[in-house]
This record gives C-alpha cells, sequence and structure tokens, in this order.
C-alpha cells in the first residue's frame, strides 16, 4: 500500500463493493489482497466516522478487530472470517454519503506517511500491536452505549492499522500514545 492508505482503503471498499448494501464479507474480499493493515482500517475507520453513531456498527466492527487481530497476534498469514459474520450489511448510500465528507482529510492525514522506526512494525511489534488491538475492540462493545465513545479506542486502532499498511513506526507510537492517554482519561471520566 502506498502512503495514501486512508484514502485509499475508502475508495477500495467504495469501488469494489456492489450493490445497496456493502457486507463484512465485501469489506474483507476488498482489503484481502492488502494485507492486515487495512483489514484494521476499514472497520475502525467506519466506527471514526459519521457511520459510528448507527446503533451496532461499533459492535459489529469491534467483533471483525477481534477476529483480524488475533490472527496477527497469532501469526496467522491470511486472515479467515466466519461466514455469518461476513453476511452482516449495511447501507452503502450511508458509507459514500460518510466518504465525501471526510475524503478531503483522509488526503491530508496520508501527506504524514513515511517508512520510518520501521522496528515498531515488524513482526514481533505487529503481534503486540495486534493483542492491544483486541484489548480496545473489546473495549469499544460496552462503550457504544455512550454516544460516540468508541471513537477513541477505534482511532487508536485506526492508527496501528495505517502504520501497518505503510510501516510507519512514528506512527504506531503515536497509537501507543493514544492508548496511554485512554487509560488514563476513561477512568478519570467513568469516576
Amino acid at each position: 500500500m502506498t502512503n495514501k492508505a486512508l484514502t485509499e482503503t475508502l475508495e477500495v471498499l467504495k469501488e469494489e463493493t456492489k450493490g445497496d448494501k456493502i457486507s463484512i464479507g465485501d469489506i474483507v474480499e476488498a482489503l484481502n489482497h492488502r494485507g492486515f493493515g487495512p483489514l484494521l482500517i476499514g472497520p475502525s475507520l467506519l466506527v471514526v466516522m459519521p457511520t459510528g453513531a448507527i446503533p451496532g456498527i461499533p459492535s459489529l466492527c469491534a467483533l471483525l478487530i477481534i477476529l483480524i487481530a488475533a490472527q496477527i497476534a497469532f501469526g496467522r498469514r491470511f486472515p479467515w472470517i466466519p461466514s455469518k459474520l461476513k453476511k452482516i450489511e449495511f447501507e452503502r448510500e450511508k458509507y459514500e454519503t460518510a466518504v465525501n465528507k471526510v475524503k478531503p482529510y483522509t488526503k491530508w492525514v496520508d501527506s504524514f506517511f513515511q517508512e520510518r522506526l520501521q522496528f515498531l512494525t515488524r513482526e514481533t511489534a505487529q503481534r503486540i500491536i495486534a493483542a492491544v488491538c483486541v484489548i480496545l475492540a473489546l473495549c469499544m462493545i460496552p462503550l457504544e452505549l455512550i454516544p460516540f465513545a468508541s471513537f477513541l479506542p477505534a482511532s487508536a486502532i485506526l492508527i496501528f492499522g495505517l502504520s501497518l499498511s505503510v510501516r510507519d513506526g512514528l506512527i504506531a507510537s503515536i497509537g501507543f500514545a493514544i492508548v496511554a492517554a485512554s487509560l488514563y482519561i476513561v477512568p478519570n471520566f467513568l469516576m
């Protein structure tokens, strides 16, 4: 994947899927040949975008992230998704509307990506990142009850997915910083 990881992921999901609805299976099929990074980007991006406010989307995306991240953590080379999860769908029109709104911003964000600090994106680091993503995704499920609360863990997962896609360890370190900030902010918010 190029340094336009975020914008390309949005476009791939829009262009390589057909019909009035987009299924989880469509997302996996469209992103499968691009490695695990984009498979983390896709569902986390859905939660970060306005589609994340649709009831059920954060939890469904969290389940997909857990499944993908667990496979990365265990060293699997190609993703496997259960057929029942592949059949879950959402409206294409809502997705395309959200993409059109955020695309100018994703292009700007993509301009910051480079290959640097690559030791933070090699196999051992990928497994650590994947384990952290599983924990973050597990947090997204109960946070769905609070509007937009899933945004913070989904943002960290999105950043980790981007770092793996473009092999940018600096971006991975930003993801770890967001996780650290979340560990401080969320417990204080809940008290």
